[in-house]
């Protein structure tokens, strides 16, 4: 062990302020104590295989950035992933890999992520039973192929048709346009050997919307395509460059009848086509898939905070006194930083917890689905849609706002925020553009806004809009009555946000219902007011986030845990509140009114008091190890400068002579000797 320094003392200083203890929070987050400990043993090996033990060693990801030694390298890290759950069986990995990232960042992602779990929510038994045991054993690796060069979020305009041959018993998969051309697919470059691919199922004449189909993409004896099939990589991306996201086109191939997943839909031998019981059924895996984004992200934004946290407490820079002696202070010490990094902290636990609350819907729903009851499918798709809309953007803000908080070196890939940033970006796009998500959760509150003012009952989750319409309608001057310190009080809170939901998703409905009696088309007045309805879809979500929030921590029987649980609860709401771009959602028919605004925002700064003793053992409750964090910045015994300092001197290109010497022959010395 290295010895102490002004950084590392200043780290055990912090952590000793915590009135908490870390570890038993961590057994909160990850749901037990076996659990954490199976975990822990899961990431000792994988970083004994992948990444080392040796804290200043330059992590092998910052060696250089050649795209093929990426993708070799993500095939590494793939290989031991994929032994690692064929040995221990433990699933850990399965939908994360070991940094916590989605698996699709790995060549073998999808396999666990989409592939596998496909077969199981749409096979019939006698298709998992033929699939699954070569899928789970490796015979086989497998990718989820759906987004196309011309077609992403809006699946229904997808182009690749599979037609059906009744004298051969076979589909015919094609891409009959240039647009129709699979793009983007994790694995799909080099990587899978089979595919599902999502296709246009058409049976004579007559087509029938997109079905899944299992589509061996390369020989398993040689690796090469299979004849039709050309496969290829997209290049070099901003993140994920560890994957072979691909394009792959299809010119006629023919593959059986019974290689149509038909778990709900299905085609008979003479053609006889069975329709699915529910037309969301198609894209349950995309439902189930969002629900893993929206756990995956809000780790990510964790991994973020815990970083800039770290580094913000063995930071000094700055002074808060006119003294010419005064020290300098870590960058913690200012309100604007711990304003910045708290809230951040505090939306990565409450997307944690409700990221729980989504797997509860989800297995709710499929142990019905199991029965045959598909009524809670609607809530259930349009919640994994809402969350994921909102944890990916709010991930998304957050981690680059935490990568800002970390100055000049937060640009660094050394600090680990560029890969972070770059890893939960794209989750707003994949599995369903964020904006479309809104729209998707907005036509569904439409629905039970009707629902609820024509006299009939909600969803039982939508129940709110059953209460909050009555009190709608019992006044036009609603004001919220609260002062000082009962905005403390969690029902005021969550009375605030529901209020908000509620009038927002009826005055959507309002304006829908005057704009159809005026003549214009559903669509049309959808359009027109989009942007309405996306505030209320989110106001809905961010009252689903608050609550489910609060659902689990009034749960924690510490009372320590529970008290800090508590004001990060209380920062979340108040920031939510009283920041500048939704603060007019609150305040703008009266309810809330300025001089409220102002008292919450003074709330703010007491929830940062509280707060700021407890941050390095919130960090520490995440459980990263220094290894997964791969971060110079976010060390957990605080040695930043030394670590930064080892790892740079090992960059490549510092100890390349060959390469600084050809750059002083042909570009410096030039310039030097012609004397510009």
């Amino acid at each position: 062990m290295a010895p102490p320094n002004r950084q590392t003392v200043l780290m055990d200083e912090a952590r000793g302020r915590a009135s908490f203890d870390s570890r038993k929070l961590t057994y909160i987050i990850y749901g037990g104590e076996d659990i954490v400990k199976l975990r822990e043993a899961a990431a000792s090996r994988v970083e004994a295989a992948i990444l080392g033990t040796n804290p200043m060693q330059l992590p092998k990801d910052y060696e250089n950035g050649d795209r093929g030694d990426a993708y070799l390298a993500g095939l590494a890290f793939a290989k031991v992933l994929l032994e690692e759950e064929a040995q221990h069986r433990h699933g850990f990995y399965n939908a994360a890999n070991h940094q916590g990232a989605l698996m699709s960042s790995s060549p073998f992602g999808l396999h666990s992520l989409m592939f596998i779990p496909t077969i199981k929510l749409q096979g019939t038994h006698e298709q998992q039973a033929h699939w699954l045991p070569l899928a789970e054993s490796g015979t086989l690796i497998g990718a989820y192929v759906q987004t196309e060069l011309g077609h992403g979020t809006f699946v229904r305009g997808l182009e690749t048709t599979a037609t059906l041959d009744t004298k051969s018993d076979e589909f015919i998969i094609h891409s009959p346009t240039i647009t129709s051309t699979k793009y983007w697919p994790g694995g799909l470059a080099f990587s899978a050997t089979h595919a599902i691919v999502m296709a246009q199922l058409i049976i004579g004449q007559q087509a029938h919307g997109l079905h899944p189909f299992i589509v061996q993409l390369r020989s398993l004896e040689d690796h090469r395509p299979v004849k039709g099939i050309e496969l290829g990589d997209i290049g070099l991306k901003a993140g994920y460059n560890g994957a072979d996201n691909g394009y792959a086109t299809f010119n006629h191939v023919r593959i059986p009848r019974t290689h149509m997943l038909m778990g709900f839909s299905k085609v008979l031998r003479d053609g006889t086509y069975i329709k699915a019981p529910h037309e969301k059924l198609a894209y349950i895996t995309m439902i189930a898939t969002r629900d893993v984004i929206i756990n995956t992200v809000g780790f990510q934004l964790a991994r973020a905070a815990t970083i800039a946290i770290r580094y913000s407490t063995v930071r000094e820079q700055g002074v808060t006194s006119d003294q010419q002696d005064a020290k300098e202070l870590p960058i913690m010490a200012y309100k604007h930083q711990q304003h910045r990094l708290l809230t951040i902290m505090s939306q990565a636990f409450a997307i944690m917890f409700s990221a729980k609350t989504c797997d509860a819907i989800y297995q709710d729903m499929s142990a019905l689905q199991n029965q045959g009851d598909n009524s809670k499918l609607p809530y259930c798709h349009i919640t994994m849609a809402g969350m994921k809309a909102y944890a990916t953007q709010v991930a998304s803000d957050g981690a680059e706002d935490a990568r800002k908080c970390c100055g000049g070196h937060g640009f660094s890939l050394l600090s680990g925020m560029p890969d972070i940033v770059t890893t939960v970006t794209p989750c707003a796009t994949l599995e369903g553009e964020n904006h479309v998500m809104y729209q998707q959760v907005a036509r569904y509150l439409m629905k039970q806004a009707t629902i609820v003012k024509d006299g009939r009952k909600p969803d039982t989750p939508m129940s709110y809009l059953s209460s909050g319409y009555s009190v709608l309608r019992s006044s036009t001057d609603l004001h919220c009555f609260a002062k000082s310190d009962d905005f403390l009080d969690p029902t005021v809170l969550v009375s605030i946000f529901r209020h908000r939901a509620v009038r927002l998703i009826f005055e959507c409905s309002e304006n829908m219902d005057k704009a159809q009696a005026n003549g214009q088309p559903y669509a049309m007045a959808f359009n027109t007011h989009m942007m309405s309805l996306f505030g209320a879809a989110r106001a809905h979500v961010e009252l689903f986030v608050l609550e489910s929030f609060l659902e689990h921590i009034s749960n924690v029987p510490d009372e320590n845990i529970h008290k800090v649980l508590q004001h990060l609860w209380t920062l979340f709401a108040l920031v939510a509140v009283t920041r500048a771009i939704d603060a007019l959602g609150f305040v703008e028919d009266g309810y809330v009114n300025f001089s409220q605004m102002q008292t919450m925002r003074g709330l703010v700064n007491d929830m940062l008091e509280a707060l700021v003793p407890e941050s390095i053992a919130l960090t520490d409750s995440w459980n990263f190890s220094d290894a997964t964090l791969k971060s110079a910045l976010g060390m957990k015994d605080g040695n930043v400068y030394e670590t930064l300092m080892a790892w740079t001197k090992q960059i490549p290109i510092n100890r390349n002579t060959a390469t600084q010497k050809e750059g002083y022959e042909r570009f410096i010395k030039p310039i030097l000797k012609a004397k510009i």
